[in-house]
């Protein structure tokens, strides 16, 4: 069982012994980066900074990395849209450069050989 109290204890006696307990300011000092107030023995909430060491990341430091990151995604998007574009270019190019070559080269024959099955080793020249 649990202890009890033999006798009971007044109101007043109760409030004084609680009088004390009430809750106190945190002590506030000037951090040495950015001179904003911060609590005492904490990094600072503004720059993130514990004494000359940066501990912490602060909204700031997350914001500039996003806008980093999203640049380097807009600048690398950029470049493999123009790689694709001189991609399709030289295609292009070249399917036109093949197209001149076969306009310029001596018309094949439309006629061609036939083996028929009735007499192999006779050989007949059809038009299509």
């Amino acid at each position: 069982m649990a202890a009890l109290p033999k006798k009971k204890i007044s109101k007043v006696r109760g409030k004084t012994r609680r009088a004390h307990w009430h809750p106190t300011m945190p002590t506030l000092v000037i951090c040495a980066k950015c001179k904003t107030k911060k609590p005492a023995h904490s990094a600072c909430p503004e720059c993130g900074y514990y004494g000359n060491n940066k501990v912490l990341n602060t909204k700031t430091d997350k914001k500039v990395t996003k806008a980093l990151k999203l640049q380097a995604k807009a600048d690398k998007a950029k470049e493999t849209a123009e790689a694709k574009k001189k991609r399709a270019e030289k295609v292009k190019a070249d399917k036109e450069a093949r197209q001149a070559e076969k306009a310029s080269a001596k018309p094949r024959s439309t006629k061609k050989i036939i083996q028929t099955p009735a007499r192999s080793g006779e050989e007949y020249k059809a038009d299509e």
